[in-house]
């Protein structure tokens, strides 16, 4: 099973959050930055300048008075008891600093002069809210410009892909099956559909009518060929079945039992094909089978085909299986496996395990080499095609594969050239 996808929505959603991201980082890095050019360019700058402007007052007038506003305040270190320094300020070096005082962190200036140092305080905290208002304020009005228009994209790309996500929807919800017509109604999604859309539909249009002029091809032929083959097939079960009320002597009466059970598994094979054309399930019995009967008696079918080899063959059960599947198909199966063992082993054995819910069959034949098993599944393909003692069209495994896909099967060979081959069919019980 295939890993489950993203949607193209997601994907939208997904790009348009990082784009989103970025900005909204890159505005907050840059007000951030902006911030710190406030603080260490222009309070520098403006502290320098009042110092520099109380410094040419104090020249010319020793009794100017110090600053002190609501943000600015400032301290001499030879001032009147009542203006002393504060203790934090006491131990700093002359400069541009921030310091740490009383859960407070203001920006501090000092200078010296004419014997005298002076020290400028500012309290940013006022400031602080300012920028919160003229700066946050305007950032969030810059930020809902950028994600407005973002929005209304997403929007837009949403509905220009709707179609599309409906199609696939509708594509989801499709079951194919024999009796179902592919032809499908796009009405609702012809119309917000653009050029590239509607010719997507088109040409699904065009493929579900070709798919469906081929079902019906299909059925015909099966319906047909379901008829010519059947007819031939009749008449030979009618001409055995007076057969075998004529006197014949014992190798006539031999050469009809043999014929017999090869007409009925053609038959069979016959009907397991057309069921499997058709994929349609195929019937099971209410009753579990019995597959250990059903092996036994395959073989010893098998068996009686090759009075001329001298083959040691062999059951073994470690259990009695008895399981809900189809017994024509196990059958066809079953025959197919068997006779291929019998078919490519000239001297030695074959022996058949009946285990837990598999079947193993395994020889001492010709074996096979890796080319040979990589395509062992391939119709037409059979390997050892030079030696003519061994018939065939190369169906049998194609067919034992096909069954086994459409039941749930599962079927394992082993070989090697020149020791023999190992096939295992494993059973799945069909649920009703």
């Amino acid at each position: 099973m295939t890993q489950k996808r993203r949607g193209i929505h997601y994907k939208i959603i997904k790009a348009m959050a990082i784009q989103l991201l970025l900005i909204s980082a890159v505005t907050l890095l840059g007000v951030y930055g902006a911030a710190k050019v406030v603080e260490n360019v222009l309070i520098k700058q403006a502290l320098e300048g009042e110092a520099e402007f109380f410094w040419q007052n104090y020249q010319q007038n020793p009794e100017f008075n110090l600053p002190s506003t609501l943000n600015l305040t400032g301290y001499m270190s030879s001032s009147s008891p009542s203006d002393a320094v504060p203790d934090y300020l006491e131990s700093l070096q002359t400069g541009y600093q921030r310091v740490d005082f009383n859960d407070r962190q203001p920006l501090v200036h000092i200078s010296e002069k004419y014997g005298k140092r002076l020290y400028l305080v500012f309290e940013e905290g006022q400031v602080a809210r300012l920028s919160f208002y003229f700066g946050i304020a305007p950032l969030a009005f810059v930020l809902l410009i950028i994600y407005l228009p973002a929005w209304i994209t997403y929007m837009l790309s949403r509905r220009a892909i709707s179609p599309v996500v409906k199609l696939s929807r509708l594509m989801d919800s499709v079951e194919v099956s024999e009796r179902a017509d592919l032809k499908m109604d796009f009405s609702d999604i012809e119309k917000n559909a653009d050029a590239e859309v509607m010719t997507l539909l088109q040409a699904f249009d065009q493929y579900a009518e070709r798919v469906n002029e081929y079902v019906t091809r299909e059925k015909n032929f099966t319906r047909y060929a379901s008829h010519e083959l059947r007819t031939p097939l009749a008449v030979l079960k009618g001409s055995i079945s007076l057969l075998e009320k004529q006197q014949l002597n014992e190798p006539q009466q031999k050469i009809v039992s043999r014929m017999k059970p090869m007409v009925k598994e053609m038959e069979d094979l016959l009907e397991a094909l057309f069921l499997l054309s058709r994929n349609q399930e195929p019937d099971v019995s209410e009753e579990p089978v019995n597959v250990n009967a059903i092996v036994k008696q395959q073989l010893g079918a098998i068996e009686r085909l090759y009075p001329d080899k001298h083959l040691k063959t062999s059951l073994h059960s470690n259990v009695k299986l008895q399981m809900r599947i189809s017994e024509r198909l196990l059958v066809i199966c079953l025959n197919n496996i068997i006779l291929n063992a019998f078919n490519y082993t000239e001297k030695g054995s074959i022996q058949v395990l009946i285990g837990r819910n598999f079947v193993r069959v395994s020889d001492t034949g010709i074996g096979m080499d890796q080319k040979s098993l990589q395509r062992i599944f391939e119709p037409f393909y059979r390997a050892n095609r030079e030696q003519d003692q061994v018939k065939g069209f190369g169906l049998g495994m194609a067919i034992v594969k096909r069954i086994c896909d459409q039941m749930g099967w599962h079927i394992s060979i082993d070989s090697e050239l020149g020791k023999g081959t190992q096939i295992q069919l494993t059973l799945k019980e069909q649920t009703s």
